[in-house]
């Protein structure tokens, strides 16, 4: 599914709808080939699209924007999910300062972007948005209700309903909280506690507003945004879907959408990506991407098994942007004729990530692994380990006894794990000591050359073990302090090497003292970052192998049960950073690779899709070896 997120963000003093096209509206999003574009009731600004007798019509609509649009829409064949702003709503914030969302700790009114200071000249220039958070409970959970009945009763709320600004923070002390708290036996004056709260209130607030959507219509799709993040779990069972934000051109780059659709592909509820239509970020007037980088992104969501979804930010003329829709219907256009090889797959893979929700930690395994060209899932407690024959644990890795327990058992049966730093536990056969007292330290290792001892970027862990040392740690000759430090930078190592090791393989075991994946998510160093792949090839057979694919291709191999084909997305478009944005600027074609497959059964069939163009292919030894014709972009190959 294509879908556009068409924000409309207008504030009070400007006149809204003046050049609205409905006819033009229909057209532009039919031509685009957009299957759902979400729509707004009510803006950050607090107002609403449509007359409302709950809230305030925006003072410069003389007409019900929101019913024509939705109409449009659904004339266009689309569908047209209404949008609802919850945390911020600048209208609200000014007229009712107790729904104001209150810093557990400076007991002052949390802001988004640029807090305002009444010392301030009211006149200075305003380089970001300056919102006021409000609280999602008490008086305020009242209002979103009745907001949320009216939207219900006005309009067919089938498609869905898209709250936003459901989670910031984590702890409030604002009056009605503080009332909750006691309430239930909680400590107002307890951060736990406060946490807690804050976390139990919200879920309440979900289930009374999904209730209301359903009296209406019962299946109707209900997404809380801001609740797609991998370590709030505990939003995830109140949602009927996910929409993962990331816009790979202002935060997260290129790399951090993949592990999220992985993680959030394991509930087995629809989910799709989100970018922008946008040179940089959200709400960016006369700001466009370059078609290709849209073409990419669009293909990227596809190869990862998500639907997609595009933002966009309407005029407050409500003149739809024929600029706008010419680039997001190229990309539309490609995407819509290979979208059928990405539903219902899954990742083709024996390799996973045991995730540890520390963030940079799971992104740099994730960027390891892609720039490997290797294909993953992303697991955790409970799930069967039995498909895999590598797991990898990176950095900081939280096991219950049960989890150690199956993990051990998984090594015994032929499992390989590679862990590091905190994550290894000593039924692995490596007994954790003590962290390192230093706060940078080297690793001596022979990487690509490099015989002298490299700097680690981190500090490594101490352990024992029998194992095999594969790597010394090197340690300065001191912590560098404000008091006592040597040189620009980092302190010299010493030229002998310390008592424990930097890398260890025990068996089906190997161990990073480092925390190598953060230390990589960070640096990017290339020595760290060979030093990391050649440890693993020691002991993970490779299940894809690539020749004269880039660092900065990516490959995605999926399965269709149900159909019996396979699904190898090869992409490559290589970003740079000019000024404050990631961009894809270029996208060079590609000649003379080839891509090698273990497959345990026989193949018959390898067609390049859109094109319908047979590749050629060579099976022997239970490998499948594809040699690509030259090619940009992106390439599909349905292998059957």
């Amino acid at each position: 599914m294509k879908c556009v997120h068409l924000d409309f963000h207008t504030g009070p003093d400007i006149k809204v709808g003046e050049k609205f096209d409905k006819e033009k509206f229909t057209k532009t999003v039919k031509d685009a080939k957009v299957d759902l574009m979400t729509v707004f009731a009510k803006c950050h600004h607090g107002y609403t699209y449509y007359p409302s007798k709950v809230s305030e019509m925006h003072p410069g609509l003389s007409f019900n924007l929101l019913g024509e649009e939705i109409d449009a829409i659904h004339s266009a064949g689309a569908k047209a999910p209404i949008y609802i702003t919850a945390g911020w709503s600048k209208r609200d914030a000014d007229a009712h300062p107790e729904w104001h969302h209150i810093d557990f700790f400076t007991r002052k009114a949390a802001y988004a972007g640029d807090a305002p200071d009444e010392e301030r000249d009211p006149d200075e220039p305003l380089a970001t948005c300056s919102w006021v958070t409000l609280c999602l409970v008490g008086d305020y959970s009242n209002h979103l209700e009745a907001i949320t009945r009216e939207v219900c009763e006005s309009f067919d709320v089938s498609d869905g309903i898209f709250y936003d600004i459901c989670f910031e923070g984590e702890a409030c002390a604002c009056d009605s909280c503080r009332r909750g708290m006691l309430e239930e036996g909680l400590d107002p004056d307890s951060y736990e506690d406060a946490k807690k709260y804050f976390i139990t209130a919200r879920i309440r607030l979900m289930q009374r507003l999904t209730e209301i959507v359903h009296e209406y219509k019962k299946d109707a799709p209900v997404f809380y945004n801001g609740g797609a993040n991998m370590d709030r779990t505990e939003y995830h069972p109140y949602q009927t879907h996910y929409e993962l934000e990331d816009l790979p051109t202002a935060w997260g780059g290129y790399d951090l959408m993949p592990i999220r659709a992985k993680f959030f592909e394991k509930y087995g509820k629809p989910f799709l990506g989100m970018t922008g239509k946008f040179h940089h970020t959200w709400g960016e007037f006369g700001g466009f991407k370059n078609k290709e980088a849209l073409r990419y992104e669009c293909a990227d969501m596809l190869s990862v098994g998500a639907s997609i979804s595009v933002g966009d930010h309407l005029h407050p003329s409500c003149d739809i942007d024929e600029s706008t829709y010419a680039v997001i219907g190229h990309a539309f256009d490609y995407a819509g004729k290979i979208e059928k090889y990405s539903e219902n797959t899954s990742a083709f893979t024996d390799l996973a990530i045991w995730l540890s929700h520390s963030s940079a930690s799971d992104i740099g395994a994730s960027k390891l692994l892609q720039i490997m060209h290797l294909e993953y899932d992303v697991i955790g407690s409970g799930d069967d380990l039995g498909k895999y024959s590598c797991i990898i644990l990176p950095d900081r890795v939280s096991l219950s006894d049960d989890d150690r327990n199956a993990l051990t058992e998984f090594t015994e049966k032929g499992g390989k794990i590679v862990a590091s730093y905190e994550s290894i536990f000593d039924e692995l056969g490596i007994e954790k000591l003590s962290p390192s007292e230093y706060d940078l330290d080297y690793i001596k290792c022979n990487v690509d050359e490099i015989t002298t001892p490299f700097l680690a970027y981190s500090a490594a862990y101490r352990v024992k073990t029998e194992g095999e040392v594969l790597a010394r740690v090197h340690e300065p000759y001191f912590r560098r302090t404000v008091g006592h430090f040597c040189g620009h930078n980092n302190t010299p190592y010493r030229p002998e090497a310390a008592d424990y090791p930097a890398l260890v393989k025990h068996g089906n075991v190997l161990y990073f003292a480092h925390p190598v994946f953060e230390a990589y998510n960070n640096s990017g160093n290339y020595i760290l970052e060979e030093y990391i792949i050649k440890a693993i090839d020691r002991i993970y057979s490779r299940m894809i192998v690539t020749s004269e694919l880039p660092s900065c291709g990516r490959i995605r191999l999926r399965e269709n049960k149900k159909e019996g084909f396979l699904a190898l997305h090869i992409l490559y478009a290589p970003p740079v950073n000019r000024g404050n944005v990631c961009l894809l600027p270029d996208f060079p074609r590609l000649h003379e690779v080839t891509v090698t497959v273990k497959l345990d059964r026989p193949i018959t069939s390898a067609v390049s899709q859109p094109d319908g163009e047979s590749i050629p292919f060579t099976q022997e030894n239970g490998r499948v070896t594809l040699s690509l014709p030259p090619f940009s972009l992106h390439k599909l190959i349905i292998l059957r």
